[in-house]
């Protein structure tokens, strides 16, 4: 019971539903080839994929409605900097570098947010990852990014059935990524609660809350 109770916390999702841009974090390759399908669906307009360094050879295996060699891309980047967002709308494809950071989830939801910044028209986010990945995805996107937006958290569907909440204590791999996860939550949490903290001091230094910042 307890076990599934676990499986329920960490991997509670949303419903899929339209949205105005889809933004798929990095990782598994099941994650952007559902991104992908959303787009072909007509789910979402604008599809915004977060690649890492080492899925970049692997790129050129998804289908793209587009043309575009990401090697080529990154050629003059170096290896240790290699971390992308790649745009799709329509016939249009953008790459954005990313700046990397320790915390690879923070990294990816801190650009999704600066990304947002730039684009004010976007009112609903559909934000795909892995199952397991879920519950922190939430706590960074909550803490992060912009409250106007209002955020629906899907997982992807087809990936091994050794996640299911009845068998991924048994299923090793599983195992390995679910209590990863639990630990990073435990991370995450204390860390986003003082950036939240500190954010606020600064907005209240910033509007003359403080009596010390008054003329």
């Amino acid at each position: 019971m307890f076990l599934e109770l676990l499986h329920d916390w960490l991997t509670a999702s949303d419903g899929v539903q339209a949205a105005d841009v889809t933004f798929v974090l990095a990782g598994r390759e099941c994650r952007k080839n559902f991104g992908l399908e959303m787009l072909q669906q007509g789910l979402t307009p604008t599809l915004l994929l977060s690649v890492g360094r080492f899925e970049i050879r692997r790129f050129s295996n998804l289908h793209l409605p587009v043309s575009l060699d990401l090697m080529a891309v990154v050629a003059p980047i170096e290896p240790q900097q290699r971390h992308l967002f790649v745009f799709l709308e329509g016939s249009n494809v953008d790459v954005q570098i990313v700046p990397v950071g320790r915390l690879g989830t923070w990294t990816e939801i801190v650009a999704f947010s600066r990304w947002l910044g730039s684009h004010r028209s976007i009112r609903v986010a559909n934000i795909v990852t892995s199952s397991f990945h879920i519950r922190r995805v939430r706590l960074c996107c909550h803490a992060l990014l912009p409250s106007a937006v209002e955020l629906r958290f899907i997982a992807v569907p087809s990936e091994s059935t050794g996640c299911s909440r009845d068998t991924w204590w048994f299923n090793s791999v599983a195992r390995k990524f679910f209590l990863a996860e639990v630990a990073k939550v435990t991370l995450y949490t204390p860390l986003l609660s003082i950036r939240k903290l500190l954010w606020q001091m600064r907005s209240t230094v910033r509007h003359g809350g403080w009596s010390t910042n008054r003329a």
